[in-house]
């Protein structure tokens, strides 16, 4: 169980959200997933996410179903993913993995959502959350790609490029987290 699921009180739990979301939301990072159990206390925690989603001109999402027990939250940003899903690098990777030759991120973000509707999660979804494309690459077990370290993701081959990613990643949450302090999750989510 996710450790969003244990914080008692709304704003809690929107605090943790808000800092979960922090590099998607200042475009460090171009998306997250979250997944809810299909159950009455976690629906109303996935719909006072959408709501508060809906709150920032920056960000998007796609709902679906995972499986009968699970609903996936797929949160962007929508600038920072196009950017991502735009590099010739990732394209090229994406295109080899059955995603359209001819570029829209909503038709790249449909192949996903579909992937996971049939119950897997495809190894790209690296390249959707912000992992350099080497990483995911490696993961899937390219073979000139040895695994050098673990910091948030595995890294492979020379780490500076994912020390980079990872730093990004925690100056975010870093700078939101201090704002939490003065404002509200909802503030926060209204204003960056």
């Amino acid at each position: 169980m996710q450790e969003c699921f244990c914080k008692s009180s709304k704003t809690e739990f929107m605090g943790w959200f808000v800092q979960l979301i922090a590099p998607v939301l200042t475009g460090a990072k171009p998306a997250e997933i979250l997944s809810f159990p299909n159950d009455e206390k976690h629906h109303a925690r996935l719909e006072g996410i959408k709501s508060c989603i809906k709150l920032n001109n920056k960000l998007s999402f796609h709902e679906f179903s995972f499986c009968s027990k699970c609903t996936k939250l797929f949160i962007y940003n929508a600038k920072a993913l196009d950017e991502t899903l735009k590099d010739k690098r990732n394209m090229r990777f994406l295109t080899e993995q059955g995603y359209p030759r001819e570029y829209t991120m909503d038709a790249y973000i449909h192949e996903l959502v579909i992937k996971m509707q049939n119950g897997l999660i495809p190894d790209e979804i690296g390249i959707f959350l912000g992992y350099p494309v080497k990483d995911v690459m490696g993961f899937i077990g390219h073979a000139s790609l040895k695994l050098t370290k673990v910091n948030g993701w595995r890294v492979y081959g020379d780490p500076r490029i994912s020390d980079k990613k990872y730093n990004d990643f925690m100056e975010a949450k870093e700078a939101i987290k201090k704002m939490l302090v003065y404002n509200s999750p909802n503030n926060i989510l209204a204003v960056v």
